[in-house]
């Protein structure tokens, strides 16, 4: 098992690719601590992780608010002894409003930025200095395909995933003396979350008169292979970034999206 006697702790871990990756890293031999919105969802995934063999410590978290994010990694830390692994997946917010920054308000913009870029901060803000402590760690940031290009009605979540890149990109250099690593996965359209969601690629759906699964389908239609990313191949990456096997590679903003153009 790549990850035999380590500790994850996994922000937005109760659903979709935070969940693939909770339970790959489980399977892996690492405990697990996760965060969430919705503790119904977190307690699902705690059961999920157990049975696997391992250890699960959840609590429900607003990621976008600091004291609570500081709070629930010096909870998880008391709990579990350590972390040796720090995933930012939380995601989410007001995304499918799909508003040209002409027509996009404040509430847009500053949502987007709170939850997909202001969440990384915090959480990597609290825990940093126990890795410090401990010359280890790795720090994986769940970004998007977005951060590596331009998208046209959803800008204020692509600057929020350019700077989640920026984020890590230059957290790598200041960390790796510590003997840390912190690279960013750029998940394509993948089947969870707002991609699948009535509340999500629903509302664009129905503007272009489609269901979601035909409106999905053409979101792909672009890439190589012509279909929607699972979230276990997400998982199966961030896998790999956490494990012994990745420890040179830092700094990196890692494309998982089927082969989708960027030109």
């Amino acid at each position: 098992m790549r990850l035999r006697d380590t500790t994850a702790f996994i922000t937005g871990g109760s659903r979709g690719i935070g969940r693939a990756i909770a339970l790959t890293y489980a399977r892996e031999g690492a405990d697990i601590a996760i965060c969430a919105r919705d503790e119904g969802d977190l307690t699902a995934v705690a059961d999920e992780v157990k049975k696997l063999g391992r250890r699960c410590w959840f609590r429900r978290c607003d990621v976008t608010v600091k004291e609570e994010a500081f709070v629930t990694v010096e909870s998880a830390l008391k709990q579990l002894g350590k972390i040796d692994i720090l995933v930012n997946n939380a995601g989410g917010g007001t995304v499918p409003d799909y508003r040209t920054f002409l027509e996009m308000d404040d509430e847009c913009w500053f949502n987007n930025i709170d939850v997909h870029l202001n969440a990384v901060w915090y959480f990597t803000k609290a825990l940093l200095p126990h890795m410090v402590e401990r010359q280890s760690g790795r720090i994986i940031n769940i970004a998007s395909v977005g951060g590596l290009m331009g998208m046209p009605k959803l800008g204020a979540y692509a600057v929020a995933k350019h700077g989640v890149i920026g984020f890590t990109r230059t957290l790598a250099l200041e960390v790796g003396r510590y003997g840390i690593t912190c690279n960013a996965i750029c998940p394509g359209a993948t089947r969870s979350g707002w991609t699948i969601s009535p509340a999500g690629i629903g509302k664009l759906a129905e503007k272009s008169g489609m269901d979601i699964a035909a409106f999905a389908q053409r979101s792909v239609s672009g890439s190589a292979l012509r279909r929607l990313i699972e979230p276990e191949e997400i998982a199966e990456m961030a896998g790999y970034l956490a494990s012994d096997a990745a420890r040179s590679i830092t700094g990196q903003a890692i494309a998982v999206c089927g082969g989708l153009s960027m030109h």
